[in-house]
């Protein structure tokens, strides 16, 4: 085995280390315990009511351990009946050991993300050469963005994976392009689209780019057919995917219907935060603004120097097409249409982006001959290792040192990139290490458990106006998430002036009274 092979296995457990260390010390957060029952419903009844507005394939994957652990899934009640996912979802997870079912659901996350890690080095060392993959891999490891939301029960890591294997398998096909290719396309294709519905933009992107590869050749009417002929290989495969991500026991359609409920249970009077503002409908620049303020320093670096060096000609033409293709154009549909309510829905750009920005690698040591190009290589990786490891085990609520860090988060941005419930397990801890009372809280959701842990119940939002705004709280401690400060500051001004004793996890803030 050589030290590529060793580095390369080293960065890969190195990233798996990291969160499944990470996973025990996080509480739910807000969509997980409906996902967890959604899934192990799914495999218990063959029944797709539960969560309709996602696919069911990461779902599955995430609930598969739990068929060993035969946790009890209530269907004889009115939440199973009317299907109210967020009350069976919640009594689901806290009535059969949460921390027990969190870990197992988590676990198959983060293998997940371990492949697209693999993927991801092999794209960029087929492209730049070994160093090239090794910095892709270590920006992938120690990315506090993918660490933050991959070990979760969500759809966005899931997605992420599939979409740049997706793409590498495509691309692939340059050097051998066959039936079982195309196969192996539509494969990863359909994994992408039955994890989450925004996968839909890669069927496009792939047509789109079928027809380019077209376009360039030769002999442009023969090779528009066997693209065609890929594509319905392609499409079949995908299909067969989807279909069987709903075990075979539901119509085709029903993947097509469910697809157009997606945002339908979200507010349409709804305020959206950013920069210190409440608005609704959002704003058309805010993920470039969220990509901003907390993709690493590193990642931002390497960009300018990777679109810098691209001036100069593309090192790999059809290979920088597909991949800058693909991140212009997930950022501007994801700009255009989703809601503007965290930079997780842009987490499929980022593996996509590692490949690409690596292509600096081998520029940076022909340019900068000797030590002092690979000296900017390496404080580059270490200060993307340190940004990981020192955000470790609180990734959600991780922001950049340009935008003032951690703790300047909520003057840009709230929602899940601040908070989404994970840090009651710490918030607990914290109460009872210094043995606090006349504790109030107030988490990120409804679908948080307090009590649980230990601490009191979560305060009602009717609460809020008597207990928290427009007068001075009553004495006591206050736990508050900071989507809740960010959003309170709005509504009274006093809260910009109270000044928070401390921060659990980054994304509790305590206040004395």
């Amino acid at each position: 085995m050589n030290r590529t092979s060793v580095a390369v296995i080293c960065l890969v457990l190195a990233f798996c280390a990291q969160a499944l260390v990470a996973i025990p010390r996080l509480s739910a957060t807000s969509d997980e315990g409906v996902h967890i029952a959604a899934g192990y419903s799914y495999w218990q009844t063959r029944d797709f009511r539960l969560n309709p507005e996602h696919p069911p394939l990461a779902k599955l994957i995430a609930t598969l351990p739990l068929l060993l652990l035969k946790p009890v899934l209530d269907t004889a009640g009115p939440a199973w009946a009317s299907g109210n996912q967020a009350a069976l979802g919640y009594d689901f997870l806290y009535d059969n050991e949460s921390d027990r079912l969190l870990f197992w659901s988590r676990v198959p996350m983060v293998l997940i993300a371990a492949l697209g890690a693999v993927v991801t080095f092999l794209w960029a060392r087929d492209l730049f050469g070994n160093a090239a993959g090794l910095c892709a891999l270590t920006m992938y490891a120690f990315s506090p963005n993918l660490l933050a939301h991959s070990m979760l029960v969500t759809t966005d890591g899931p997605l992420a994976t599939f979409t740049v294997l997706t793409l590498y398998l495509f691309w692939k096909q340059q050097a051998c392009r066959s039936s079982l290719s195309d196969a192996a396309v539509g494969l990863a294709l359909g994994a992408a689209l039955a994890s989450k519905f925004s996968g839909a933009l890669l069927p496009i992107l792939l047509t789109a780019f079928a027809c380019g590869r077209a376009w360039r050749s030769d002999d442009r009417f023969a090779q528009g057919w066997r693209e065609l002929r890929g594509l319905f290989i392609i499409a079949t495969a995908s299909l067969m995917v989807i279909e069987a991500s709903y075990l075979f026991s539901a119509s085709p359609f029903l993947y097509f219907r469910n697809a157009t409920l997606v945002n339908a249970n979200h507010d349409p009077d709804y305020f959206f935060y950013l920069n210190d503002q409440l608005k609704q409908g959002g704003w058309w620049y805010y993920f470039l603004l969220a990509f901003a303020v907390k993709a690493t320093v590193s990642l931002l670096v390497l960009t300018g120097i990777a679109a810098l060096s691209a001036t100069n000609g593309l090192r790999s033409r059809w290979a920088e097409i597909i991949l800058t293709g693909t991140i212009a154009a997930y950022v501007a549909v994801i700009s255009l249409f989703a809601h503007s309510l965290g930079l997780r829905y842009l987490l499929p750009i980022f593996p996509l982006l590692f490949v690409w920005v690596s292509r600096a690698v081998p520029d940076l040591i022909a340019g900068l001959p000797g030590l002092p190009g690979r000296a900017v290589i390496g404080a580059l990786l270490a200060w993307q290792a340190w940004a990981g490891l020192s955000a470790f085990p609180n990734y959600i609520p991780y922001f950049n040192e340009a935008a003032g860090g951690t703790a300047k988060g909520i003057d840009f941005l709230d929602d899940s990139n601040v908070d989404w419930g994970q840090a009651l397990k710490q918030a607990a801890r914290y109460v009872q290490e210094r043995g606090l009372s006349r504790v109030t809280i107030y988490s990120f959701s409804p679908l948080d458990n307090p009590p649980y842990y230990g601490l009191p119940p979560n305060i009602q939002t009717a609460q809020v106006p008597n207990l928290l705004l427009f007068k001075k709280p009553q004495p006591g401690v206050y736990i508050i998430s900071a989507h809740h400060i960010a959003r309170m500051r709005q509504v009274d001004p006093a809260w910009r002036s109270y000044i928070p004793i401390d921060r659990i996890g980054g994304s509790l803030w305590v206040y004395s009274f």
